[in-house]
């Protein structure tokens, strides 16, 4: 049912990568800008998430969104519920027909503010009159985020040092980008009504920081005792240290098992990490 796509996020790593994407399908994208502009976008609307006018006015004649805009850290629990459940609300109000909304696997109980916040935006999705479809996403890696497994694959490439939490037994399940915009690209014709859960090869994080340092031949890895990371943790919400206070909880929430149903219905066919690795280094 190609047609107008309002996106929202576009601007970030992901969603510019996912531009072409749903343009080769047929789409026409409308890009939600709220500081930089997506000048790849067929066509761009001022507004962000806390205006529901604007997001009134961004989705008039829209088809359908696709919503992958969230706030990703945050040192108070209240920052994220107001941009990730209240955001989400206001632009489900604004009544497109079809709903495609972008999640996280990182969604279980007990991983802190960001969690807690893309569940219950989950559960508005699902109580919604739109034509609704969820996508969890794991790590993403190749966007250029400088966060997360990108910051693993960076000091790999440069040989500087890898810091991992704990023995690093904790679980990644990382997924190259371009693997990812497909299958967004396709929810949107996807069965309304239906959660997909995607993930890449799933692995420690210590076995990925390994896999990364084969991969571009340098790095050395370090562990950072869980204790350390905690008491940093704690201090982040006051400080303004390079983490917050909920990554170790959300680095350790329970995440929902990978929908096999992905592949059928979205395409979704994630390379092999070490192929995914070799094409960031072309």
């Amino acid at each position: 049912m190609p047609g107008t796509v309002l996106v929202t996020g576009a601007a970030g790593g992901l969603g510019r990568a996912l531009i072409p994407a749903l343009r080769s399908r047929g789409w026409r994208v409308r890009a939600l800008v709220h500081r930089r502009p997506v000048d790849t976008a067929d066509e761009q609307v001022a507004g962000d998430l806390g205006d529901a006018a604007g997001l009134e006015r961004a989705a008039e004649g829209a088809d359908a969104v696709l919503h992958l805009a969230a706030r990703t850290h945050a040192r108070r629990t209240e920052d994220y519920f107001e941009a990730n459940v209240e955001g989400t609300r206001r632009l489900l109000a604004a009544g497109v027909p079809r709903f495609v909304h972008v999640s996280s696997r990182a969604i279980g109980e007990g991983g802190g503010g960001y969690s807690d916040s893309k569940r219950e935006a989950e559960r508005l999705v699902e109580r919604s009159s739109a034509a609704w479809v969820i996508v969890r996403l794991p790590e993403v890696y190749g966007a250029g985020s400088s966060e997360g497994v990108d910051r693993i694959i960076a000091g790999a490439r440069r040989g500087g040092t890898i810091p991992i939490v704990g023995d690093g037994a904790d679980e990644v399940c990382p997924v190259h980008v371009d693997d990812v915009t497909g299958a967004l690209a396709a929810a949107l014709d996807a069965p309304a009504g239906c959660t997909y859960t995607l993930a890449g090869e799933c692995m420690t994080t210590r076995a990925f920081a390994g896999a990364c340092v084969a991969a571009f031949g340098g790095g050395r890895i370090v562990r950072v005792p869980v204790a350390a990371v905690r008491v940093l943790g704690l201090a982040a919400r006051v400080a303004p240290l390079p983490l917050y206070p909920d990554q170790l909880a959300r680095l350790r929430a329970p995440r929902p098992a990978p929908s096999p149903e992905a592949a059928s219905d979205l395409g979704f066919a994630p390379r092999p990490l070490q192929a995914g690795l070799r094409d960031l280094g072309r």
